[in-house]
């Protein structure tokens, strides 16, 4: 059966081999087949890899919650639904991770926390440090928690994850807890 070639085609097939198979596998050609097209009409819609792999990024981060003032308890709803994303997805972190890596910081997601903490009024270089740091952190969990189901599936490992939620929330709270005793009175 022959699929519409169109950028959302493209991404929501790449996104199914990433499920399936794995960052690794996720490749142009591999695309391609599933869509029953050659390689070469995938750069129709996406000039390279990099930029279809951060078109699949961003449709695994569709949006996050959006937060403004002192109440930083927002924060950890932020950090909680980036880490629900990410854990819907194998390879999600990472991938996500090397895609931002090579974006701009103003375009990063975390941007907005940056942003939210300057506004709550901790001075600028602590705010994007706590920003990146918190995104960072969840990044790491979220890479940990996919990597510990693989081993688990190949039997590489006999116990099953950890709370990763609980152990994320109490770490996140103790980072909050940090920013809040740097902020001005």
């Amino acid at each position: 059966m022959r699929v519409t070639l169109t950028r959302d085609a493209i991404v929501t097939t790449a996104l199914s081999i990433l499920d399936t198979y794995g960052l690794p596998d996720l490749t142009m050609r591999r695309v391609a087949s599933a869509l029953s097209v050659q390689p070469s009409a995938l750069y129709w819609h996406f000039p390279s890899k990099q930029a279809l792999l951060a078109a699949v990024a961003d449709a695994i981060i569709p949006s996050l919650p959006p937060f403004h003032g002192r109440d930083l308890t927002r924060v950890q709803l932020w950090a909680a639904r980036l880490h629900t994303l990410l854990g819907r997805h194998r390879d999600a972190a990472e991938l996500v991770w090397s895609v931002l890596s090579l974006r701009r910081w103003e375009s990063s997601i975390a941007y907005p926390v940056q942003d939210a903490l300057r506004e709550a009024g901790l001075e600028d270089k602590l705010a994007r440090s706590a920003a990146e740091g918190l995104l960072h952190l969840v990044l790491g969990q979220a890479f940990t928690d996919d990597q510990r189901r693989q081993a688990v599936q190949l039997n590489l490992a006999n116990d099953a994850p950890t709370d990763s939620t609980t152990m994320l929330d109490d770490a996140v709270a103790l980072f909050v807890a940090g920013i809040e005793a740097r902020m001005p009175c």
